[in-house]
């Protein structure tokens, strides 16, 4: 039955083609995606993929999960980007008491999105906390109903420590309506995902909708095995296969455009060219190789949270490294057909033009970047501590 869920949610996505080929132009203009593409990807269920079988949600595990993100990020990269960020923070359902969870998430239809660096402070007060901060990255917030900001919590003035001596942090969860939405997202690639900053101001927010997040973990209400997977392994998970479905995008188009292209000074369409044939083969290869990484080490920690069994910290490494690695070579991969292609990807429009600029957006994100990431795997392999919190 799972199976036949995941399917269908795949299905879905393949339908929503020729939609998105007809609204794309307007990504870049509005800088968002359109209200009618919003809604259709609501009522297909697509938000609420993750949210726990108690609450009515699919409760999808990870790999069949990020296989329907890939295929909507085939379609168009800030398609899959929008439905990755609230979609996955439906797991977050599984940490709340349950009347709050419905409360936020309802029919699956919500969105909830914000950014999990922890730029806020949340002060405790009587029943709550008194939340101020300004984040940066909020994507597909303008079409958001809740939000969330990352915060170190205080007593008055002084921070509160956790177990290991660090900040305690923790999640506030706030409406859309009260937020302050700055207009900063003006950018070369995902335009459509309007990644804008946003930022609240001495804001109550009662206790029951926030969430501790000791080792950057939000503790589980819900007994599913999702919910017991690291929400660091979900999250460079994610972020890694919209850049896996882009290079999948990339390498369809440069396939559309050889069998008509002739480069200059030729007598032979591309597709025929030696040199062609050869790059093409190693940018499929690329992208099969990272996707085969990735997917097999989180399957891998899927196979542990499934046995009840807690996730090695080289468990972990191997997750973070092959989402950065998967990502990396679907950058090099886009590249390759790109520059194949020649001046015919250059132009707006062109499906390969977008893949390029929306590449090299995706692989900026710090949860797939090499400098922020090969260093403390590195040291996890090496027997020592990551050297980080955030792992």
């Amino acid at each position: 039955m799972d199976q036949v869920v995941a399917n269908n949610f795949l299905e879905s996505a393949r339908g929503l083609a020729a939609l998105i080929t007809t609204l794309r132009e307007r990504f870049d203009r509005e800088r968002r995606l359109p209200g009618e593409l919003v809604e259709t990807l609501g009522d297909a269920g697509f938000f609420g993929m993750w949210l726990p079988r108690a609450l009515g949600g699919p409760e999808l595990d990870p790999l069949s999960f990020l296989t329907v993100i890939e295929e909507l990020a085939r379609l168009d990269g800030s398609v899959g980007w929008c439905t990755v960020i609230p979609a996955g923070y439906g797991r977050l359902a599984g940490a709340l008491d349950e009347t709050v969870a419905r409360e936020i998430f309802g029919s699956g239809r919500a969105v909830l999105v914000g950014t999990l660096n922890p730029t806020g402070k949340a002060v405790a007060v009587p029943s709550g906390y008194r939340v101020s901060g300004k984040w940066g990255y909020g994507s597909f917030i303008h079409r958001s109903h809740w939000v969330l900001g990352n915060c170190i919590t205080y007593d008055a003035e002084r921070p509160r420590r956790d177990a290991t001596g660090g900040p305690e942090l923790r999640l506030a969860l706030f409406p859309r309506a009260e937020t302050e939405v700055l207009d900063v997202w003006r950018v070369g690639g995902l335009r459509g995902t309007g990644s804008d900053d946003y930022q609240v101001n001495d804001l109550f927010v009662p206790e029951e909708r926030t969430i501790p997040l000791p080792d950057f973990f939000p503790v589980p209400r819900q007994p599913g095995p999702l919910y017991a997977v690291p929400m660091t392994s979900t999250f460079v998970s994610c972020i890694a296969t919209v850049a896996l479905g882009i290079a999948r995008a990339a390498i369809e188009a440069l396939g559309e455009i050889a069998g008509g292209k002739t480069p200059m000074g030729s007598q032979t369409v591309l597709r025929e060219k030696p040199f062609a044939q050869a790059n093409m083969a190693r940018a499929e290869a690329l992208v099969r190789a990272g996707r085969a990484y990735l997917f097999d080490e989180l399957g891998r920690v899927w196979q542990e949270a499934l046995a009840s069994r807690p996730v090695s910290l080289q468990q972990r490494a191997h997750v973070r490294l092959a989402a950065c690695h998967a990502t990396q070579c679907a950058i090099e991969a886009v590249d390759l057909v790109y520059a194949l292609a020649g001046g015919s990807s250059i132009y707006e429009g062109n499906r390969l033009e977008r893949c390029f600029r929306d590449i090299h957006v995706a692989g900026q994100h710090v949860a797939v970047a090499p400098m922020a990431n090969q260093e403390p795997v590195g040291r996890v392999l090496f027997g020592l501590d990551p050297g980080m919190t955030r792992f």
